[in-house]
């Protein structure tokens, strides 16, 4: 008898270590999966990086010349984004738009203005809906091209908002053709060349809107197909022999697809700057969003016109590119060419320049005269710097002294108006400067395609383990944690695990609730999620990895979200509910529990889980795309129904006691 007891309790033994064995193995394949993603996302192919860099390094082989007092080799231009003009909000943008140019521009004077998309706001008055609005183009026609007449160039390109249902480039809704300054010339993207007597400087204008353009919301990522990839190799081509190469467009780079599968930055590795906007500053989160690419290449997002209204002015002196983000009205506009900004100086740049330099140079913009420009560096005052020709301003100094380390350099400016800016920016001379804030940079650098596949995959995943793995198991003390295995201060919280894993572990052994959960999970990154009139008077079909419509195939790098969002407010919530409601029904069951609680403690949750799921299944995709998205929606839609469905199930199994 003792001997059966303890070959059973052998048994018993090698299953628990058996099952402890699986739970690591699979949480270290998933881990190792998870870390492997990411370094495929985040990680630039390494050829491209040597081959960016080599060609980078063969470009940029010039005599370098001494940053002096002279005022030639030295232009500036100005960059506008997300317009937005719009036909139902703040009438005020074109008005302002057109202020600015009049009162802002005639006293910069610029070479040209970017205006780097979403120029107009397409959208419906509810914010969800979307279409073209002739109107708001006529409006914005109206207005740049008195901005355009003040200038003398006006450089725009559509962002995803001009880009809202409009089915090819050649139709008629495609208003960017009929209603801006470029579109008539170039409806997509197109290279300027900017020539002055000391060489030419290239500007590329892409255009990643996907064709055809869906509406609101799954427009949010650029898509380049290959007709257009090759255009913009062209344009790359034409630039050889330049004295430096900017590209512009809408997106940023983090949010551009090639059909190709290659990689936006490779075909920009002789770019020195990338212009963007389309990111606004996340709703006032990052103000500033500008990253260094591993080629040297300053990626830099603009701010919005719309709310903030925000412009940049940008200066190329001696090659060396400089730009300070500023606000509609604030005078004087300070930008100090030489020394750069030790945040945005390329290797080259940071060995060369500053110290083949006499003097520092700064750009000054006022309506009214300056009659103060003091510079001091690290606190100490070093001189008044005076008017050259223009606004540029220019004080002798010795970069020599200034070899070692970080230094900071501070103008402080007044004008005949009394109004006065004080400008401080860190500058170096022996080092390859600092490193630009992280998180802006990581926005800019992150392959958020991948990225967003990656973890939506990875939340899928181990969601249906989970249940598979609790499934199989038919102790669940078995896997328990131990005390033994963490401090005793952690008693609580190994309490509140081991809870969890008990009312899961109950969920995963009814299959009424274990086979919906783990079907309704895989539906969500297998079958369509709707079929709707994804451009009007053109259906299509949604699903996690793209949409149809039209004959085409549009990547679907914001459905892997909306798919990540889902499995967070409904999946886990829905099981871990079930659990819960199991759990409890037990324990009223057997006197533990007081049906007092059901209130608080059942209804509410449910309530509130119901009413989400209605609200997302009725307003958010039918509200953009129809009633249709509705009906036959299977992922929201379906969601309400499932909900009903496994509280039916869970309430009647745990009244009756059934698990399997």
């Amino acid at each position: 008898m003792k001997t059966g007891i303890l070959v059973h309790s052998n048994h018993l033994r090698s299953w628990a270590w058996m099952q402890h064995f699986i739970m690591k193995s699979i949480t270290t394949v998933l881990l190792v999966l998870m870390v492997f993603g990411l370094l495929l996302s985040f990680s630039p192919n390494i050829f491209d990086v040597l081959e960016e860099n080599a060609d980078g390094i063969a470009r940029n082989k010039r005599k370098q010349a001494t940053l002096g007092t002279a005022a030639d080799k030295l232009f500036w231009f100005v960059q506008v984004s997300d317009i937005h003009i719009s036909k139902f909000y703040d009438a005020k943008r074109a008005p302002d738009l057109l202020q600015f140019c009049q009162e802002q521009l005639t006293v910069i004077k610029p070479d040209f203005v970017i205006a780097s998309g979403d120029l107009t706001d397409a959208k419906l008055p509810d914010g969800r809906g979307s279409k073209q609005y002739a109107e708001e183009w006529k409006l914005y026609q109206e207005t740049v091209q008195k901005c355009h007449d003040i200038v003398g160039k006006w450089l725009d390109i559509r962002g995803n908002h001009d880009d809202f249902d409009v089915p090819s480039e050649d139709d008629k809704k495609n208003y960017f053709r009929n209603y801006s300054i470029q579109g008539p010339k170039h409806p997509n993207s197109y290279l300027y060349h900017h020539n002055k007597p000391w060489g030419r400087y290239s500007f590329i204008a892409m255009d990643a809107c996907p064709e055809p353009g869906p509406r609101r919301p799954f427009n949010f990522f650029g898509y380049l197909k290959n007709r257009k990839i090759k255009r913009l190799i062209e344009h790359e081509k034409e630039t050889n022999g330049s004295n430096m190469t900017v590209w512009f467009g809408h997106y940023p780079t983090s949010l551009i697809i090639l059909e190709n599968g290659t990689r936006i930055r490779s075909l920009m590795r002789n770019a020195t700057a990338y212009l963007c906007g389309h990111l606004h500053t996340m709703a006032g989160l990052v103000p500033k969003m500008h990253a260094r690419h591993n080629t040297g290449m300053l990626e830099l997002e603009l701010g919005d016109w719309k709310d903030n209204r925000l412009y940049r002015v940008l200066a190329i002196d001696h090659d060396m590119i400089s730009f300070t983000d500023e606000k509609i009205g604030n005078w004087p506009v300070i930008l100090v060419t030489n020394p750069k900004h030790a945040m945005y100086m390329s290797d080259k740049e940071a060995l060369d320049r500053p110290a083949n330099s006499t003097h520092i140079r700064i750009l000054i913009f006022s309506p009214d005269d300056i009659t103060t420009a003091d510079v001091y560096i690290d606190g100490m005052f070093v001189g008044p710097a005076h008017q050259v020709q223009g606004p540029l301003f220019v004080l002798p100094w010795q970069p020599n002294k200034y070899r070692n380390g970080i230094h900071k350099l501070r103008v402080v400016v007044q004008d005949a108006a009394q109004r006065g800016r004080d400008v401080t920016q860190p500058f170096t001379i022996d080092s390859k400067g600092l490193e630009l804030p992280s998180f802006p940079a990581y926005i800019l650098t992150v392959n958020v395609h991948n990225l967003a596949k990656l973890l939506f995959w990875f939340l899928s995943c181990t969601y249906i383990g989970v249940l598979i793995l609790l499934r199989s198991c038919d102790n669940i003390r078995t896997i328990y944690i131990r005390g033994r295995y963490i401090l005793p201060m952690c008693g609580p919280v190994v309490s509140f695990i081991n809870g969890w894993l008990l009312r899961i572990w109950l969920v995963s052994r009814i299959s009424p609730l274990f086979y919906p959960l783990v079907s309704y999970t895989l539906y969500i990154g297998i079958g369509p999620w709707f079929v709707a009139e994804i451009l009007e008077g053109h259906f299509g079909m949604v699903f996690i990895w793209g949409l149809y419509v039209k004959g085409a195939f549009i990547p679907g790098s914001l459905a892997y979200l909306y798919g990540i969002f889902q499995i967070v407010v409904f999946n886990i919530p829905l099981l871990l509910f079930l659990g819960y409601l199991i759990q409890f029904l037990q324990e009223e069951r057997q006197g533990r529990r007081s049906g007092k609680n059901k209130l608080c403690c059942i209804c509410v949750p449910l309530t509130v889980m119901l009413l989400l799921s209605i609200y997302m299944a009725l307003v958010e995709f039918p509200v953009a795309y129809g009633s249709s998205a509705m009906i036959m929606g299977p992922v929201r839609t379906g969601s309400i129904i499932l909900m009903l469905m496994l509280v039916f199930q869970a309430k009647k199994h745990a009244l009756s006691n059934q698990y399997s």
